[in-house]
């Protein structure tokens, strides 16, 4: 019994696990969304600067990162 909870708690985790690493931003709904996970901590990086001068979003546009 043990055994079989044991391992529907590490099931679980792995699949929340794996929907962390590639979703959206927190904050950038409407936005682009990142394609790795480094680009997900830049991507959150320009979110917050979005937000604090005014922004709502950040899209990706030939390689660079904008603010509307």
């Amino acid at each position: 019994m043990r055994f079989i909870l044991s391992s529907m708690l590490i099931a679980a985790f792995s699949i929340l696990s794996a929907c962390q690493t590639g979703g959206t931003v927190a904050g950038n709904e409407g936005g682009t969304e990142p394609v790795n996970e480094q680009e997900g901590y830049e991507m959150q990086k320009a979110v917050n600067r979005c937000h604090r001068t005014g922004g709502s979003r950040v899209v990706k546009i030939r390689g660079e990162l904008k603010c509307y």
